[in-house]
């Protein structure tokens, strides 16, 4: 009897070891911090893509190439160091105007996007509102554009 329940253990240890990390329901790792930043665009113009910057990380939802008028898209990312990690994606938008859409999510201070903002000789022709849903380890960001 003794051999027969080491077997079973042995096997159970050893397909446990075995298993892939789990992914949580959104389909992110869940083994490290994460970013998942959903953008709406409620202007009338698409947002073209314009560059990004994930240093202490790789992107899960790689940003879109273009965010169509009145659409939404999400982009994520799972950091490499169990710190944290920070995310800027950039869009410009008609008129000489770029969304930097910043993400800071490390374990040293509270998830924020600190640093998103609208550059360009049009800044002033669009808004845009972040809204900080869940910190760190797993954050959860909206960023809202918008053509006042």
């Amino acid at each position: 009897m003794r051999l027969r329940t080491r077997v079973i253990a042995a096997v159970f240890a050893t397909a446990t070891l075995a298993a892939p990390v789990t992914a949580s329901a959104d389909g992110l790792p869940d083994d490290g911090p994460t970013i998942t930043m959903t953008v709406t665009n409620n202007s009338d113009a698409p947002m073209i893509y314009a560059g990004d910057s994930n240093d202490y990380g790789q992107w899960v939802d790689k940003p879109a190439t273009v965010i169509a008028a009145h659409a939404t898209e999400t982009i994520s990312a799972v950091a490499t160091d169990r710190r944290g990690l920070g995310i800027q994606v950039a869009y410009t938008m008609p008129g000489d105007g770029q969304v930097a859409l910043m993400s800071n999510n490390y374990g040293t201070g509270p998830a924020n996007a600190d640093g998103t903002r609208i550059d360009g000789a049009n800044r002033h022709g669009y808004s845009i509102a972040p809204h900080v849903e869940t910190g760190f380890p797993f954050m959860k960001v909206t960023y809202t554009v918008a053509h006042p």
